[in-house]
């Protein structure tokens, strides 16, 4: 019992002390540990959410219950947000400041500030827009640094399009043209002039390309701008190209023409080569001059406004309706190997169509084809036109027309065997009344000539006529059985013409009393005594200009060449070896010394010393007189020739025996 009692009592302690009371609740099953509020922490340097809430759970044993631990919720005190506000405002700022500068950051880097690049560097081109072709293009080209660091070694780099020329020598091609402008400052400024020679065809647009390339100051990098692109029309060409021929042509006939290549420029175009490219179902025969093994005509030096003819001859071949092209380019060549035009000056296309006539009319001219005949003014023209019935069917009611027409026809003279000359209307008519039943019927394959004589009108009638010509338009109508044996009316035409030549004279004479240059010496010449006389000469051209145009002469051994010449532009020279006079006097305009136009002179001196051998005659002072040129209308020579010129003169104060030589 006692026992019993003892082992029901806890034993006590004296004392026990924090610890032994800390024991006793831990050991005792009667005593629960004493419950404590928390104590509120204080020097926190970590703020914790107001809302977050902490929970414990006690478990009992299994014969304790279970006593819940009080639950405990911690909020934040406004002191506490008080005493953070600077730190959160802080934030806040550096935040904003970050963004802030960011900002900038990014503006700078966008916009450029304070960066070196070539868009900073303005360059401007002005000048014409338009321009003829051989003309010179001056461009005025400004070049601004507004860049905040100095551009080095800074060139102007110009690139022109295909063509160009050297503006000093248009001969020598001008691709590319690098300018030094040296330093620009920043800020700087450079303004300057560039000048080039353009070529190409009517219309074409032609650019012209401007880009700066510099280092920077430290750099061995080279940079450029991008390039400015100032673009040109040409307005006209320097060589213009056209063509004399039909825009019909007969299948099975020959087809003739005539390439005329004129200069437009104003200087002299160098090496200037043509190219013709034919359509199908064209056979070329033959060309005057002859093409080279190239495929070019090779034309030379063109001076201003000088021409060149090319003539054309071949066969056409193809049906009725069907469309030919002929081309011909014209221009020069990058080298004298080439065997292309390299830079095209001038193209020209003609288009011409086929026809297949039922009755082949051709025309002749004194037993020549109109290509090969050239008219003269006021000389008589016989003129035969030959007929041929291409069909395979006989023809009924044949009618063969000319209209006549151009400057120099003379309606006066025309005179037409077996058809009549309406004057009213200048129409020339062949049918069965005026032949006598010859065209009433023909046969397939059957051939005739109907013929009539005409002659132009005279020089004096032409003045101011330029390239006098006489037109034919043939035409031709019948009847022949259609397929279904239905009487059909058919037609066909054919247009010639006749080219009428320049009339170019040379006159002489020699002066003494008359001398513009002043005459010395006596008169009779006296032997071994130099007498000095003026030869003169006088050019007179008519219709058509004359290029090439020289007088040419010899001065006999007893004859000194003196030197004087009037008008001194005119160009006279003597050569010692053959004794040669030679006049060049180039282009002889039309109208020359014809009506009140004066014509061409020139007066040169000369000194006779004759000798015994050639007292009591009348020696010559200049021999073998020849002017020589080229018609350039008719692309025909011309020339033309005086007698000897002796010490006879036809002067007012010439008395006989002055052209005789003395003792």
């Amino acid at each position: 019992m006692d026992s019993q009692e003892e082992r029901n009592v806890e034993p006590e302690f004296s004392n026990p002390g924090r610890l032994g009371r800390l024991k006793e609740q831990m050991y005792s099953r009667f005593k629960q540990p004493v419950t404590h509020p928390r104590r509120e922490l204080s020097g926190l340097s970590r703020p914790t959410p107001t809302d977050w809430v902490k929970e414990k759970e006690v478990k009992d044993t299994e014969t304790e219950p279970q006593v819940a631990e009080p639950v405990i919720r911690h909020r934040v005190s406004a002191g506490m947000l008080q005493k953070y506000s600077w730190q959160i405002l802080f934030l806040i700022v550096s935040i904003v400041i970050f963004i802030t500068a960011g900002s900038f950051a990014l503006i700078f880097l966008v916009s450029g500030f304070n960066t070196i690049t070539s868009s900073k560097i303005d360059v401007s081109v002005n000048g014409p827009r338009t321009i003829e072709g051989g003309d010179m293009l001056s461009l005025q080209i400004s070049v601004r640094n507004n860049n905040s660091a100095t551009l080095e070694l800074s060139d102007l780099l110009i690139t022109y399009p295909s063509g160009t020329r050297e503006p000093s020598d248009i001969s020598a091609s001008l691709e590319a043209q690098r300018v030094s402008l040296g330093t620009i400052e920043p800020g700087g400024v450079r303004n300057g002039v560039v000048r080039a020679v353009l070529f190409g065809r009517v219309d074409e647009i032609k650019d012209v390309t401007v880009e700066v390339e510099y280092r920077l100051q430290g750099s061995n990098g080279l940079f450029s701008t991008e390039p400015v692109t100032y673009s040109v029309t040409l307005t006209s060409s320097a060589l213009d190209i056209s063509l004399d021929t039909n825009t019909q042509v007969v299948a099975g006939q020959r087809v003739d023409m005539t390439a005329t290549i004129t200069s437009n420029a104003k200087k002299v175009m160098r090496d200037v080569v043509l190219s013709a490219s034919y359509p199908f179902g064209f056979s070329l025969e033959s060309t005057n001059p002859d093409v080279s093994k190239s495929g070019l005509w090779r034309l030379g030096d063109l001076e201003p406004g000088d021409t060149r003819t090319i003539r054309i001859t071949g066969m056409m071949d193809g049906q009725t309706g069907d469309t030919r092209i002929f081309r011909f380019i014209a221009g020069t060549q990058k080298t004298s190997t080439s065997n292309t035009v390299d830079v095209v000056l001038a193209d020209f296309e003609h288009e011409v169509k086929v026809e297949r006539p039922f009755l082949g009319m051709s025309l002749e001219y004194g037993g020549k084809t109109a290509e090969e005949f050239v008219g003269e003014t006021g000389e008589l023209v016989s003129i035969n036109l030959e007929w041929i019935n291409n069909l395979d069917v006989a023809l009924s009611d044949v009618v063969i027309a000319a209209t006549l027409g151009g400057s120099a026809l003379d309606p006066f003279n025309i005179i037409v065997d077996r058809g009549f000359y309406r004057s009213i209307d200048s129409f020339v008519i062949w049918d069965k009344s005026t032949t006598e039943g010859a065209l009433a019927q023909v046969a397939p394959g059957e051939s005739g000539v109907v013929s009539m004589r005409l002659t132009p009108l005279e020089a004096s009638r032409l003045l101011s006529v330029e390239d006098p010509t006489i037109t034919f338009e043939l035409h031709a109508a019948g009847q022949r059985l259609s397929e279904t044996d239905v009487p059909e009316s058919i037609r066909s035409s054919v247009r010639e013409s006749i080219k009428i030549g320049t009339d170019v004279v040379l006159k002489g004479r020699a002066l003494y009393f008359d001398n513009p240059l002043g005459s010395v010496g006596s008169l009779p010449p006296k032997v071994e005594s130099e007498t000095t006389y003026g030869i003169l000469w006088e050019v007179s051209n008519t219709t058509n200009r004359i290029r090439d145009g020289k007088v040419t002469a010899i001065l006999p051994p007893y004859v000194r060449w003196v030197g004087a010449v009037s008008p001194a532009a005119e160009s006279v020279t003597f050569n010692e070896n053959d004794r040669t006079v030679t006049w060049y006097a180039g282009n002889i305009l039309p109208n020359t010394g014809v009506g009140s136009t004066p014509p061409r002179r020139v007066v040169f001196s000369v000194g006779l010393v004759p000798s015994t051998s050639q007292v009591g005659t009348t020696p010559d002072l200049i021999l073998n007189h020849a002017l020589t040129g080229v018609d350039v209308f008719t692309d025909r020579a011309v020339e033309s020739r005086i007698g000897n010129l002796n010490i006879n003169l036809q002067e007012a104060n010439f008395v006989d025996f002055y052209g005789v030589v003395a003792r």
